[in-house]
Order: C-alpha cells, then sequence, then structure tokens
C-alpha cells in the first residue's frame, strides 16, 4: 500500500500502479493521515507493507540538497513532549506511551523506528534513487525560521521534517504493518523563501523512488 499526503505527491504513482496495489491519498496532516490508513485497515485488511511518500524540508545540516530523496531509519513525533524551563522532554517524561509494550517490541512513545533489514533491502533496490537514509521527524507546522530548524536538528539529529510521516508509522505499529517513508527534498528548512523550493521535483523524485520500490518489492519484502 502506498500512502500520500496530496495529488500532487502521488499522481505519478496512481499513473503507473502496479497491479494488485492500493494507493491512498489521506490528506495533509497527521490526523487525516492516520483516519486514512486506520479505515483502510478496516476495510480492506492490514497489508504486508506500507509506503509513505512524499516531499520534506531538509534541514541545513544534514547537508540534503532540495531534489534529492531520503529513506527513514525511524519516524519520531517531534511536538509531542513537554516543554520545561529547562528544555523540551519526549513524552516519556509523561510516562504514558503512544503504543503500548508487545511481547513482539517495547513501549512506544515518540520514536518510531523502521525495521532496519527492511530499510538495507529498500535502499539497494532504490540504489542512486536514494542519497540518504535517516531519522525524519513529523510536525504539525512547517518550520519556516532558520534558528528553530537548527535547534530541531539538535535535538533530533534528523535529515528532515514532514507532517505525516509518524502517524502513518504509529498506526502501522498499532496494526503490526511493516513500514517504509520516502521524502524528496522540496526545499531547505532556513527562512521562508518559497521562490527556492522545489517542491514538483522533489515529489516526482519521491515517486520515482517508490515506483523502483514497487518493481523490486519482492526482494524488499525477502527475510
Amino acid at each position: 500500500m502506498i500512502v500520500a499526503a496530496t495529488a500532487l505527491e502521488s499522481g505519478l504513482v496512481r499513473r503507473e500502479l502496479p497491479a494488485g496495489a492500493r494507493l491512498i491519498v489521506g490528506g495533509m496532516g497527521a490526523v487525516n493521515t492516520a483516519h486514512a490508513l486506520t479505515r483502510s485497515f478496516a476495510s480492506d485488511g492490514a497489508p504486508g507493507l506500507v509506503i509513505q511518500t512524499g516531499i520534506a524540508g531538509a534541514f541545513v545540516a544534514a547537508n540534503l540538497p532540495a531534489g534529492s530523496v531520503a529513506l527513514a531509519t525511524e519516524e519520531v513525533y517531534a511536538d509531542v513532549g513537554v516543554m520545561t524551563p529547562d528544555g523540551w522532554l519526549s513524552a516519556e517524561a509523561i510516562g504514558i506511551p503512544l503504543v503500548p509494550a508487545s511481547a513482539e517490541r517495547p513501549a512506544l512513545f515518540n520514536n518510531f523506528p523502521c525495521d532496519s533489514a527492511l530499510v538495507e533491502r529498500a535502499a539497494r533496490a532504490c540504489g542512486s534513487l536514494v542519497t540518504r537514509t535517516g531519522r525524519f521527524i513529523t510536525l504539525s507546522q512547517v518550520t519556516g525560521v532558520r534558528a528553530l530548524g537548527d535547534t530541531l536538528y539538535e535535538r533530533f539529529g534528523a535529515l528532515c521534517e514532514s507532517m505525516e510521516g509518524a502517524a502513518a508509522a504509529h498506526v502501522c505499529a498499532l496494526y503490526d504493518v511493516p513500514f517504509l517513508e520516502l521524502r524528496g527534498i522540496s526545499n531547505l528548512v532556513e527562512d521562508r523563501d518559497r521562490s527556492k523550493w522545489r517542491i514538483k521535483e522533489a515529489a516526482e523524485a519521491a515517486q520515482q523512488a517508490t515506483l523502483r520500490l514497487l518493481e523490486h518489492l519482492d526482494e524488499v519484502l525477502a527475510r
């Protein structure tokens, strides 16, 4: 199953979607994404894999150019937690996990790791279409201030930010569905200047990598 937030981020995949694959365009933001996935899982059953595709802003210090593609090793809710006089604390400070522990995994708070072997096989399948693998973060707002972007990078060490990825990873964790995420870099996280953004190019690059994954899906899912 492929999930994207908007038509712009999914049009190429829709035109070239292989037989048997599902595409969901869920809408912008965490709630829309979680709702779309949950509704699909409930009506059609949980798939063998969810691939999130879309665009993202890369942190300046991550050194990812606009137009490149990143593959997530982990998704993180970056604005779920506690702000204290001494700084930000993750949801673990509250002590209530977002996903309770099970026999197969520990409790999950902010961080939703992707299966490392799955990510490795996906990166190999994508080849040069993927520039880097690493941590992604999810926020409810786009960061349009360089100083705040630098703070987020220092806090999380992430490659890029989006508004949906952690929600998709969260739902997949609840249903024990493997999850991958590909993001094309549309812009750097700096003082907002849309004239520098490369949204269409980034969306197309992420979708090209997604289609490559679908071409090699048997290899990617092999254990």
